[in-house]
Formats: C-alpha cells, sequence, structure tokens
C-alpha cells in the first residue's frame, strides 16, 4: 500500500466511524468528505481491501456491533441503532451471515470463553485474614544485607506435570477463543445469491438462447467456494414480478441479486449483467458484452469470476480451471444444447421428447460433449419417473449415457446423480450411496441432487441425515414444492413434529393446488395417529389430481384404522391381480391389520421388483417389524442393514 493510499484509507476510517451510527450515511456523502469520485472510491477500497465500498461500510459496523456486544450491556436494539443499522433484524441478519451465529449467540459464547480464560488463568489467592482481623497486609519485614538467599524449592514431577498441563490448557482455551473471536473478518457462512431470469430483450424465438444464458450462469457460479446459489427453480417465478429487490431477496432469503438482459440476432448477442446488493437495491459491479455469439462462453466465464470477486469469494485452483473450460468448443452443438435444456424444464412429455431431439443433434456436432451425454441420461430418467409409459425403454439408455458423460467428464456431477437414480430403483443402495456422494462431491449446491440423496437414506432408515440433505436443499430451492413436501416427509419420519408443522404451514401459504401438497400433510396426520384428518388431506390430493391411484388406496387405510372396512375391503375387490398392484393390496391389507395376507403381497412385489416406497421406515407396515417374514423381504430388497449410509 502506498502512503497516499494508507492515507486515505486511515481517513476512511475515521470518517466512517465517526458516522457509524447514523444509518441514513451514504456513499455520496463519504465521497464528499473524503474529496474522491464514487469511482475513485471503489477503486481505493476494493484494491486496499478485498470490499466494495457498500460492504465496507457495513463491515466496519458489524465490527463495531462486535465490540458492543463483547463491552456492553446494551440491547441488540440499541446496539443496532448505535452501529448504524436500521433495524435490530438487518442487524441480525448480517451478523449471522459474516459471523456465523446470531447477536446474542456471540454475546453468550464471549462469556462463556471470558469466563473460561478467568477461570483457567486466575492467580493463587492470598491467605484470607482471620475473622475479626485487619484487612490490611502486614508489612514485610526488612531485608538484611548479610542474609544468605534460601535456596528454592525444586519443583516435584507432580508439580511441574501439574503447571505445564495447566499451561497447554491455558494455551489452548486462548488458541479456541483467538479462532473464534478474532479472525472473523472473513465470513464465516456461504454467501446467499440469486440468479434472476435474464431478460429476453431479442424476438420470442430466442428465448430459449436467454434461458440457456441464464443457466449457464447458474451452473457455473455454483462451482464457487463459499457461495450459495438458490435453484433456478425458485428464481423462474420472477421472470415478471413487480416486487422490489428487497423483497425477492427475502422470499429466497439472500442477500445479493444477479440480473442480466440477453438480445441475440445474426450471430451475434449482447448481454449485460448486474450484480445487486438487494436491502438496498444498489448495484455492485455490472458489465456488458456485444460480439459474436461463439465468444458468449468467455463472458458467461468471466462474470462468474467476477462475482465471486466481488463477494470476495477466493476461488481454488480447481475452481479456476473449471470455470474457463467451455462445456464444447463447437458453437452449433452448444445451441442445440441450449435449446434442449429450455425444452426439458416443464418436464412436459412432449417437451421431454422434443429435448432428447436437440441432445442428439448437439452430441452429433460434438461426440466428446459430456454435458449433453448428462442431460440425454437425465431425460430419459425423467421419462421412467414421470408416469409417461413403460420405464424399461429408458432405463438402458439413461446408464449408457450417463457412463459416457463421465468418461468424457468425470467430474460431471449431474451424470453421476443419474446413476445413483437408477441403481436406486433397482434396490442397489451402496452403489447408489456411492454415486450420490460423488455427485455431491462435483455439485455440491445442486438442489436436487442433495433432494434425491435425502430420500435415499430416507429408505436406508437413515432419517436424520435425510433431513440433514434436504434441509440443505430446501435452502437452495426455497419455493420448489416437490422438495418441500420430500422435506416435511423427512421430518415426519423422523419424528421431528413441531418442525414439520412449522414447514406445513410456511407451504400451505404456497402450494395449496399441488396435489402432492396433501400428500405430505396427509402423512404428517397418519404418523400422528389422526386417521380422519389423514383421509380427508388424501381425499383432496383424489380431487387435484384423480388419475393418481395411490390417494384412493391411502383413503381406505385409513377407513379401515378408523373401524370402517367396508371402503377397504370394496378397494381391494376392484383392484386387478396385477404386480403393480402388489404395493397397493399391501398396503391396504396393513389398514385392516391382516398380516399374513399384508405380507403375502410384499413377498410378491419383493419378487417382482415393486415394493411401497420407504417399506423400511414406513408406519404402514411398523406392526410388521418383529416378523421374520417382513425382515426376510427387507434383506431381498437390500434394506436390512444400515452400513450402506456409514
Amino acid at each position: 500500500m502506498n502512503t497516499v493510499d494508507a492515507s486515505l484509507l486511515e481517513r476512511l476510517n475515521q470518517i466512517i466511524d465517526q458516522h457509524i451510527d447514523q444509518s441514513d450515511y451514504s456513499i455520496d456523502d463519504l465521497c464528499a468528505e473524503l474529496g474522491l469520485s464514487r469511482s475513485g472510491l471503489f477503486r481505493l477500497i476494493k484494491q486496499q481491501t478485498g470490499f466494495s465500498p457498500t460492504l465496507y461500510i457495513r463491515h466496519r459496523r458489524l465490527l463495531k456491533a462486535r465490540h458492543l456486544l463483547e463491552t456492553t450491556a446494551l440491547r441488540v436494539a440499541e446496539i443496532a441503532d448505535q452501529s448504524g443499522f436500521s433495524t435490530s433484524q438487518d442487524l441480525s441478519r448480517y451478523f449471522a451471515e459474516t459471523f456465523g451465529c446470531s447477536p446474542s449467540e456471540y454475546r453468550k459464547q464471549s462469556a462463556e470463553s471470558s469466563a473460561q480464560l478467568s477461570r483457567v488463568a486466575e492467580p493463587v489467592a492470598e491467605p484470607v485474614p482471620p475473622l475479626g482481623g485487619s484487612a490490611e497486609p502486614a508489612p514485610l519485614p526488612p531485608a538484611e544485607p548479610s542474609a544468605v538467599p534460601t535456596p528454592r524449592r525444586r519443583m516435584t514431577a507432580m508439580q511441574i506435570a501439574g503447571a505445564s498441563g495447566l499451561l497447554l490448557v491455558l494455551l489452548a482455551l486462548i488458541g479456541w477463543y483467538v479462532s473464534r473471536h478474532v479472525g472473523t473478518d472473513q465470513p464465516a457462512q456461504p454467501v446467499a445469491l440469486a440468479v434472476l431470469p435474464f431478460q429476453n430483450t431479442g424476438d420470442a424465438q430466442s428465448q430459449y438462447f436467454s434461458e440457456g444464458v441464464m443457466e449457464q450462469t447458474h451452473q457455473l457460479l455454483t462451482l464457487v467456494e463459499g457461495l450459495k446459489v438458490i435453484s433456478r427453480t425458485s428464481t423462474v417465478q420472477y421472470a415478471q414480478t413487480r416486487r422490489s429487490p428487497a423483497q425477492i431477496a427475502g422470499e429466497l432469503g439472500v442477500t445479493y441479486l444477479l440480473t442480466g438482459q440477453v438480445r441475440q440476432w445474426n450471430n451475434r448477442v449482447r448481454l449485460s449483467v448486474e450484480l445487486v446488493l438487494a436491502a438496498e437495491n444498489q448495484t455492485l459491479w455490472s458489465h456488458t458484452y456485444e460480439g459474436p455469439e461463439k465468444d458468449i462462453f468467455s463472458f458467461i466465464s468471466g462474470t462468474a469470476r467476477a462475482v465471486a470477486d466481488a463477494l470476495n469469494r477466493q476461488l481454488s485452483q480447481t475452481t479456476a480451471q473449471r470455470l474457463t473450460q467451455p462445456p464444447t468448443h463447437n458453437h452449433d452443438a452448444y445451441n442445440e444444447y441450449l435449446k434442449g435444456q429450455y425444452l426439458l424444464l416443464p418436464r412436459t412429455e412432449a417437451g421431454l421428447t422434443g429435448s432428447l431431439v436437440n441432445f442428439d443433434r448437439a452430441i452429433a456436432l460434438d461426440s466428446t460433449f459430456a454435458d449433453a451425454y448428462a442431460a440425454k441420461a437425465l431425460t430419459h430418467f425423467l421419462f421412467m419417473t414421470e408416469g409417461y409409459g413403460p420405464s424399461d425403454p429408458h432405463q438402458k439408455p439413461a446408464e449408457t449415457n450417463a457412463l459416457t458423460a463421465i468418461r468424457l467428464n468425470p467430474r460431471n456431477g449431474m451424470a453421476y446423480a443419474v446413476l445413483a437414480n437408477l441403481y436406486r430403483v433397482q434396490n442397489k443402495w451402496e452403489q447408489a450411496v456411492t454415486s450420490y456422494q460423488i455427485a455431491l462431491r462435483y455439485a455440491p449446491n445442486d438442489a436436487q441432487i442433495n433432494y434425491w440423496y435425502s430420500i435415499t437414506l430416507r429408505s436406508l432408515g437413515q432419517v436424520d441425515e435425510a433431513v440433514r440433505y434436504s434441509t440443505q436443499a430446501l435452502g437452495l430451492d426455497p419455493l420448489h414444492p416437490v422438495i418441500l413436501i420430500g422435506h416435511i416427509g423427512n421430518l415426519t419420519y423422523a419424528n421431528r413434529f413441531a418442525e414439520a408443522r412449522q414447514a406445513i404451514a410456511e407451504g400451505s401459504r404456497l402450494h395449496s393446488q399441488v396435489a402432492a401438497w396433501y400428500w405430505a400433510t396427509g402423512y404428517y396426520y397418519l404418523h400422528r395417529q389422526q386417521y380422519a384428518k389423514a383421509r380427508a388431506e388424501f381425499a383432496k390430493c383424489r380431487q387435484l389430481n384423480p388419475a393418481t391411484t395411490v390417494y384412493p388406496v391411502m383413503m381406505a387405510y385409513c377407513s379401515a384404522r378408523l373401524g370402517r372396512p367396508q371402503e377397504a375391503r370394496a378397494l381391494l375387490d376392484s383392484l386387478p391381480p396385477m404386480p403393480d398392484q402388489y404395493a397397493h393390496r399391501a398396503m391396504v391389507y396393513a389398514g385392516l391389520g391382516n398380516a399374513d395376507s399384508c405380507l403375502t403381497y410384499l413377498e410378491r412385489g419383493a419378487e417382482t421388483g415393486r415394493l411401497p416406497n420407504y417399506l423400511k421406515v414406513s408406519i404402514l407396515f411398523r406392526f410388521l417389524h418383529r416378523q421374520p417374514r417382513f425382515q426376510a423381504v427387507l434383506r431381498q430388497a437390500g434394506l436390512e442393514t444400515d452400513k450402506l449410509t456409514k
């Protein structure tokens, strides 16, 4: 740092500290007092601290708040006022984001650690004078010049060991204290960012390109360590919103937004992006590219690196390399891939069929295009799970394309995830777990992969771990109904009913028109043995989606548990004696309490690979857990042990 910049930075800190209790003190005010332009101020702060001006001022405010928490008994609201935060909620949010805990928790930890240090370092107490005696210490006798100094007693081995142990404890506590309270300038929690849908300013036919550019930008940002990027399934609803940046950020639980505009014409493209501090609706960084369409990836890559830099995220060498590596060098192949991804989004049968055409074209143009193979594998898997006809024709292509993607790019997280899904539906649990773990190593910020892994852990009986991963998935994709439904299921199976109720209260506001939503609430009531309420929820499922056959099965189960077996028996009479109905029959017999018939159909289901979901933990079959025949079914399905996840 040169002398001029050092002097300016010192003056900057003085000015900020003088006005630190003024929440309305602005960047313009700071520039006026320093005699710098906004660009000059940005250059000074960015070069010397790595922060933008807004973030640096907030950082100073947070340090002030931290000091007040350590040295005063002021309430959090008073500290917020004295450190320049508009509300105590703002202080709490930014404090937790930076230091990893709330202000109240920090104060408690600080007090506890100080007390520990005080107790360890406390000197030996002087003898207490006798009761009623003088509190003043007796004067020391004068030293005699001719006196021979009394030799010091040597410490015994026990005393040395004790003193050494005390010193080690003291040093350990000091180290713990310093690591907790001194080295906290860098954020302890990931910075949260949402990439909003980019606006297509060209013709309607280029919408796919705008969507694809946004998706590619999102994917690259998910690679950045310490950056939490919200999934696009949660951000897509803000394409035409009138909500303010602060409202959007509040709903998504983020601090920053990345917005963009894309125009494509005559093999050229114009892309403008802005990084916005949502609470203040302030642009922290912006840039525009205009040039040949074939060079767009370089700009997207540069955008990801610039955003990481603006948010003070350090890139590892591996991440920096991955950010600069294009998925393909063939421009036409990339265009076909973007079209396929665009068609894949809604997961309709026509969309899946069309996306396969585009992915095949991309592969024909570039046979080394790993992402195209992974996307094709995912498409075939979705054909298996979305109910668009028999799944058998899609299983082998899904596996083949996933393996090809991995051969071309061993770090392709989605390819490993598709393989894991295929292993899961085949009850190959060990392979599934291993593949999910590899997928998450390369794509830890993928909400979908975290969710898939969570429901696999639930199947294996690892319900607390399942909650951990579905919590991660929900944090990355907070508005996705399927992920919230799965998370509520995990909480319910883990008997964490208070958390499940809280999630249900939030989801009822957002997803009341989704049939599967009432499936989650119905199972919650089943676990509470409130069968009438559960049946009412399953009836709502049936009303919203009458084509799904499992809803009447669950209604019949509840009726049987309520002492009305007629509905259950009538449904059994209506079910065809086909393998795809074995699981349904087992579920109804479970409601009737008929263990022998229930086990018979579970055994038949195990033989044909058609068993109820979450058999090991399902509340429907808990009455069978001590039955040797049930344990045999679990063994046949590979579910008899928990060792697979350890």
